[in-house]
C-alpha cells in the first residue's frame, strides 16, 4: 500500500506529496479514504490559506474533513469495526473532559481537533487516515459510500430543521443557493413535513 495527501503550498496552491500509511493507535481505526467532500472551508482555506495560521510557519496544511472509505485496519481495542466496513467519521474530535464535553455538547469543545484546522491541520484529502473508533460510524447497507461522505454536511441542515421546529404546515424561508441549501430543503422534505420549495 502507498500513501500520498495533497497538501496547501500557498493560497491557491496544493501539492500532492508522498506520505507514510498512519498506523492506527489502540482506539483507532485505518480508513482507506474514497470520497471526500469539498466544504466551503475547504474553499477559504484553498484560496486565502487557514482560518488560524499554524504557529510553525513549516506545519503541513490539509484540507478537507466530509469523508468516507473502508477500513483497512484496526488498533488493538477497537469493538465496533472490522476491516472492510465502510464508515464516514465525524471531523471533530473533542477532548471529552471540559466542561461542554461532561454536558454532552461537545460540538463546542474549545479544545476541539478537528480536521484541517489548528492544532494538526490533518486534512482528509489523503489515500489512508487514522480515526478514533468512538467518532468513527458504520454505513448501512443501503448508503453507498459517495452518500456517507455527505452526511456530516446533511446533518448541518438536519440540524437546523430541528432548531427551527420545522413542523407540517408551517412556512420557512431558507436563503442561499450551495449545498447546505440543498441540505436543508431535504430536511424540511423529510416524511412528516410539507415542504415545498419556490425560488
Amino acid at each position: 500500500m502507498k500513501n500520498s495527501k495533497a497538501i496547501l503550498q500557498v493560497p491557491g496552491t496544493m501539492k500532492i506529496i508522498s506520505a507514510e500509511i498512519p498506523v492506527p493507535k489502540e482506539d483507532e481505526v485505518l480508513i482507506k479514504v474514497e470520497y471526500v467532500g469539498i466544504c466551503g472551508s475547504d474553499v477559504h482555506g484553498f484560496e486565502s490559506g487557514p482560518f488560524i495560521p499554524p504557529k510553525d510557519p513549516n506545519q503541513e496544511i490539509g484540507l478537507g474533513h466530509e469523508c468516507a472509505g473502508t477500513v483497512v485496519a484496526v488498533g488493538s481495542r477497537v469493538r465496533k469495526f472490522k476491516p472492510g466496513d465502510r464508515v464516514n467519521i465525524e471531523p471533530g474530535v473533542p477532548c471529552g473532559h471540559c466542561r461542554y464535553c461532561l454536558e454532552g455538547k461537545y460540538n463546542i469543545c474549545p479544545d476541539v481537533d478537528f480536521m484541517a484546522t489548528q492544532p494538526n491541520y490533518r486534512g482528509a484529502l489523503t489515500h489512508y487516515l487514522c480515526h478514533p473508533e468512538s467518532f468513527t460510524y458504520k454505513l448501512p447497507d443501503n448508503m453507498d459510500t459517495m452518500e456517507g461522505a455527505l452526511v456530516e454536511p446533511a446533518a448541518v441542515g438536519m440540524h437546523a430543521a430541528m432548531l427551527a421546529d420545522v413542523k407540517p404546515g408551517k412556512k420557512i424561508i431558507i436563503l442561499g443557493a450551495g449545498l447546505y441549501w440543498f441540505d436543508d430543503v431535504a430536511s424540511v422534505q423529510m416524511p412528516g413535513r410539507n415542504g415545498n420549495c419556490r425560488r
